[in-house]
């Protein structure tokens, strides 16, 4: 192949392109290699409806869902397990985690050059990581297909190795990822503990048997009733960004903003989320004129929404989220951990920390009237109650006993 010469520019000319388009990137060039549909938007109502085609590395069906502002850190898709059948053996050096949605089977893993293996079971809605590099196949064990959502930081390993020697073919499984006592690592985790950074409960567990229906702790932090825990689990470095919280019926989340990465999945109940940009929009959109920059999307179980569908690291988004079923509305928060890019010993604002209090959360009595005003008609619609506490609505709203 001839190759272009350089040209140097003269005089007071400058180098190179004043536009151009930014090449494809090794994940984007794998993700097409894979030969699966690819959906890309804000969010989905249901996963369970993407059209899923024959993946030949997992010997099932599935798709990737890559939504707007995920692209090169984080990869979600839908892995579909026909009847009574098993996906190959599979091994990679990124960090998974799985939540089933429909099905019950068990999951092997081994060691690929150790004859030690272990197993557990799953149903649906339970939520498990595989070690990083290990071993592993998904056996659905009913007569329907098992449908399965998949979490990983691919994206980041592609693209930092580009070499599928080193992604797939590395021998190399660490002992503090898969060592110690087999038999006891897929034990669920029953003791709740403080995060270490934040004070806010936290789970160990590299199993949770049904994630939808587990008890989860008091937090109110997004809001009055809201419950919430940090899983930690597959003793994962990067797959730590996350949580499972929920939403009484009645009641929602204040709008809060941060960067791109955050994806929610609905795991129980119903609900809507909004996000909007922060800089562009303001606080309260509808009433400035600026509704039309807000996007929403509605979503129940299996379904799931990019909290800020952004792909300018500079961007923050507002978001908001609302439960409007008869039942509390659960979600899977997920993001890879990047860090914050600060220094150690800086302070940093708590998830509740208010606007004022030099956090992200707006106050609910200063958000947009329109949130409250069309929640209510969403409610009535489903046969639910408005329960928020008027108290919320005070600027002291923070600082008032409510009771739960």
């Amino acid at each position: 192949m001839t190759k272009t010469k350089y040209v140097e520019p003269t005089g007071d000319e400058k180098a190179g392109f004043k536009n151009y388009p930014r090449p494809a990137s090794p994940w984007e060039l794998f993700q097409r290699s894979e030969g699966v549909p690819i959906f890309r938007g804000i969010g989905i109502s249901d996963a369970r409806e993407l059209p899923r085609e024959k993946w030949d590395r997992f010997g099932a069906l599935g798709s990737f869902i890559q939504l707007l502002g995920t692209n090169n850190t984080t990869s979600y898709f839908v892995l579909e397990v026909p009847a009574r059948s098993a996906t190959k053996p599979v091994k990679h050096f990124w960090e998974e985690r799985y939540i089933a949605l429909e099905g019950r089977g068990s999951t092997e893993v081994w060691r690929e050059s150790s004859s030690a293996s272990t197993s557990f079971e799953w149903q649906a809605w339970s939520m498990f990581s595989v070690p990083l590099n290990a071993s592993f196949r998904i056996v659905n064990a009913t007569s329907s297909p098992a449908v399965l959502i998949g979490i990983n930081n691919a994206p980041m390993a592609v693209n930092m190795y580009q070499s599928k020697q080193i992604l797939f073919e590395n021998p190399f499984v660490p002992d503090d990822r898969f060592g110690g006592n087999l038999e006891e690592y897929w034990k669920p985790g029953e003791e709740f503990e403080p995060h270490p950074v934040q004070g806010r409960a936290m789970l160990t567990t590299n199993l949770f048997p049904d994630a939808a229906n587990c008890y989860l702790p008091l937090d109110n932090n997004r809001g009055p009733g809201f419950r919430w825990v940090n899983p930690q689990h597959g003793r994962n470095t990067v797959l730590t960004g996350g949580f499972i919280g929920e939403y009484p019926s009645g009641r929602y989340s204040k709008a809060h903003h941060h960067g791109a990465g955050a994806v929610l999945i609905c795991i129980n109940g119903k609900g809507y989320s909004y996000t909007w940009p922060k800089d562009l929009a303001g606080l309260t959109p509808w009433k400035d004129g600026k509704g039309d920059l807000v996007q929403k999307q509605d979503y129940g179980p299996g379904g799931m929404i990019s909290a800020a569908p952004t792909g300018n690291p500079r961007e923050t988004w507002f978001h908001q989220h609302l439960a409007i079923s008869k039942t509390p509305f659960r979600v899977l928060a997920t993001w890879a951990n990047l860090g914050s890019g600060g220094s150690e010993g800086e302070t940093v604002a708590g998830i509740g920390a208010e606007l004022s209090e030099g956090g992200s959360s707006l106050p609910y009595h200063m958000e947009d009237p329109y949130i409250r005003e069309y929640y209510k008609t969403r409610l009535a619609e489903e046969g639910a109650e408005f329960l928020m506490p008027e108290e919320a609505y005070t600027p002291a709203g923070t600082s008032i006993k409510i009771d739960y």
